[in-house]
């Protein structure tokens, strides 16, 4: 992640938003609907409960996803629903690099059976 340091208003960049608890996959499917460019990555879970196992798809990053807009467009994603705010660093919106999102895009895919834990 990146400060965000005066970028050209038109260049897009990945930009971070904070969602309302558990609506990251309306919020991504939302934004999509809207034309915008967005990337909410999915791990896949098998859950099991006493009668029955079921595969789901949860989000890597509880309550964020990620918009790729330019300076000019930032104000799009309040029309959202679920949207709350972007994440800002150091007093500017974050920015995530283009390699950064190809590096989780990569990782999902290398190791899709891989199990995250949390210590």
């Amino acid at each position: 992640m990146e400060l965000n340091s005066n970028p050209n208003k038109h260049e897009k960049h990945w930009y971070v938003i904070y969602t309302k608890s558990r609506h990251e996959k309306k919020v991504a499917e939302l934004l999509t609907k809207y034309n915008i460019e967005n990337y909410c990555p999915l791990k896949t879970e098998r859950n099991q409960w006493k009668d029955r196992k079921k595969t789901i798809q949860k989000p890597l990053f509880n309550s964020y996803c990620f918009v790729r807009l330019n300076e000019t467009e930032l104000n799009s994603v309040y029309a959202v629903h679920g949207v709350v705010r972007f994440v800002y660093w150091c007093g500017k919106h974050a920015i995530v690099k283009d390699h950064e999102i190809e590096t989780i895009k990569k990782w999902l895919n290398d190791f899709e059976d891989a199990e995250i834990e949390i210590h």
